[in-house]
């Protein structure tokens, strides 16, 4: 039987425009700002499009919608986008790894959550003090976060990080690399100038440079320039050996996909061009066996998010209860209970866009960022389970619009992982300090 599943090589030709959520209109002075990173719904949406103008072409419609092709392509589920530099696929880093500036070089901690010890005790999370019987506070990062860190971790270094846990002399050489050779790059890129950096296979990729454009504004009613009304809008340079890689699933829609998918096609603001182009699926969409083999029977688990994540509870997922235990919802019958002891996540990512149904903007959505880790106690079951069916499988909560659920559009992807609980009680933490 034919696979139902399709993959895509997305490659920005022009910086990308990713508006963060900001209230923006052409004013003296104003700047449209752009995110970091090109959240799942940017992609979902833009291949969903694409493929809607090649079905509405071959059935003769004029329009870029039909009214039969809208209701097919709203079935397509897409997963990702996962980012690869040269031919290497890497993940945003994750929050339980902390970077600080010592000196003239950029060290690196592990954050572990720690119980908490006789007399010791946890005020809670937020202004009612939510779980403070529960949660177990991190240990592990000293001092203030670098400002210059890496943005991306290859899948091999992510593999044995989530596999082991363990920081070793092995990152000291790659990370001083990294280092040096982004002190030596320039702060700000202006004027669409690509990604400088050459080093190739590295473990350690920084945050893309923005492309910022001064426009002047339009009289709509004359077409002219309106004097003394200037505006930036900023944007996301990829490097030139970057691409996007995504999944679509065709298994719910009756879409006829073109055959040897090769298109040109705007992507994210102002109409800004990418090249879409089928491909092979990569092993990067399989777990691992060595996380299989470090998760069987494993005692404490961690799942990182690789791509932004929604949950009904704001940064707690909707399927944990009051006592935060559960399990995620594809999980179905499976006999595994999972307790949350901490999480590692940043300031909420704002996530908005287009609706082709009611011609209007889509409301703002608080999501989880990208690599954003939670640390689990299994309380009963295998957690091996979770790495066979959940590997890079969407754990986003059920969204409670009407509109595409946000496991369709590529939200909440998880790769899973080990943590030790012993990592840092007592002596031992003191001594590993005092080993840096």
């Amino acid at each position: 039987m034919r696979s139902m599943k399709r993959w895509l090589k997305i490659r920005p030709l022009e910086p990308v425009m990713l508006r963060d959520g900001r209230p923006f209109e052409a004013n003296p002075g104003a700047k449209a700002h752009s995110m970091s990173e090109v959240p799942p719904s940017v992609v979902a949406g833009t291949l969903r499009t694409l493929l809607g103008k090649k079905l509405a072409e071959e059935h003769g419609h004029t329009t870029a919608f039909g009214e039969k092709e809208k209701l097919e392509v709203a079935k397509l589920a897409v997963r990702g986008p996962l980012l690869h530099y040269k031919e290497q696929p890497y993940f945003p880093v994750p929050r339980d790894l902390h970077f600080r500036q010592a000196g003239n070089r950029l060290e690196v901690d592990r954050i572990v959550p720690r119980k908490p010890g006789e007399g010791e005790g946890f005020l809670g999370t937020g202004r009612s003090g939510w779980h403070g019987d529960r949660l177990w506070p991190a240990a592990g990062a000293s001092g203030k976060g670098a400002a210059a860190a890496p943005q991306y971790l290859s899948a091999e270094w992510m593999i044995d990080w989530l596999g082991t846990h363990a920081l070793t002399e092995d990152w000291m050489k790659p990370l001083d690399n990294w280092y040096a050779d982004e002190t030596r790059l320039p702060e700000n890129v202006q004027g669409g100038l690509t990604y400088v950096k050459e080093a190739a296979s590295e473990p350690f990729l920084r945050a893309f440079p923005r492309d910022v454009r001064t426009h002047v504004a339009i009289d709509k009613a004359s077409h002219t320039a309106m004097e003394g009304i200037l505006f930036d809008t900023e944007a996301l340079v990829f490097p030139e050996d970057a691409y996007l890689l995504a999944e679509a699933d065709l298994s719910e829609s009756n879409i006829a996909w073109p055959k040897g998918l090769s298109a040109i096609h705007s992507f994210g603001g102002k109409r800004r061009l990418a090249h879409f182009s089928e491909t092979e699926a990569g092993e990067v969409w399989s777990c691992p066996d060595s996380i299989l083999q470090a998760l069987d029977g494993a005692c404490y688990i961690r799942m990182v998010l690789a791509t932004p994540a929604y949950f009904t509870k704001g940064w707690l997922p909707g399927w944990l209860d009051s006592d935060l235990r559960g399990k995620p919802e594809a999980m179905g019958e499976e006999d595994i209970v999972l307790e949350l002891k901490w999480a590692c996540v940043p300031r909420w990512q704002p996530i908005s866009g287009w609706s082709y149904g009611k011609r209007e903007e889509k409301a703002i959505r608080r999501m989880v960022p990208a690599g954003s880790v939670y640390f689990f106690k299994v309380e009963r079951g295998n957690p091996r389970l979770l790495a066979e069916k959940l590997w890079l499988q969407s754990v986003s909560d059920r969204n409670r619009r009407t509109a595409m659920l946000d496991r369709n559009d590529g939200f909440g992807l998880a790769l899973w992982g080990v943590w030790d609980e012993k990592a840092y009680s007592g002596d031992e933490r003191n001594q590993e300090v005092e080993s840096r």
